[in-house]
């Protein structure tokens, strides 16, 4: 419980300490693939990874660690790291396909996130301003047309725009530090 540091207990050791406080071993990006791919050629260490992956783990995931752990050992800098990952994701998903197995390339569709996100923004907008009671004419037939295209089952609850809420002036705070609300 008491283990870990205390503020400021790093400013009081020696500078280059640790790995990562050094020059790194490789700094080409070429050096830093031909690293890993030659790590994971190990049929082993493939035969591990492939059976992390076929649980569910992504590639995306478990390549990041991979290149933090190297920058943390000192292995490579962070640019290159970065820079040689789409290689290194690109190898083990070939490996592991090969295998027979399918992996997930990522944790989630950032696309798809947001698309929901917006579908379920406009429902709610729409809904809030077709229940302001204005007369139907040609363009809120449209909005309404529109909605029923989209299904509520499709849309996230937590993600739907509530209507704000109205502060009665009267229990509006009052005193010094109520000037800034």
């Amino acid at each position: 419980m008491f283990n870990a540091p205390i503020p400021g207990q790093s400013l009081t050791t020696e500078p280059r300490n640790n790995p990562w406080e050094n020059p790194a071993e490789m700094s080409e990006v070429g050096d830093v693939i031909k690293y890993y791919v030659n790590k994971l050629a190990d049929d082993e260490v493939m035969d591990d990874l492939a059976a992390v992956l076929d649980q569910g783990i992504p590639v995306k995931t478990l390549v990041l660690g991979m290149t933090r752990v190297g920058v943390m050992n000192g292995l490579h800098t962070v640019d290159a790291g970065i820079l040689a990952a789409p290689a290194i994701h690109a190898f083990i998903r070939a490996a592991v396909t090969e295998m027979g197995i399918t992996v997930k390339d990522d944790s989630e569709d950032l696309d798809k996130k947001l698309a929901e996100k917006e579908k379920a923004r406009f429902l709610a907008l729409t809904t809030k301003y077709m229940q302001q009671g204005i007369p139907e004419d040609e363009g809120t037939a449209f909005l309404e047309e529109i909605s029923e295209g989209f299904s509520e089952d499709d849309m996230p609850e937590e993600d739907m725009v509530e209507e704000e809420e109205v502060m009665d002036p009267q229990e509006a705070p009052m005193g010094l530090m109520a000037k800034g609300v």
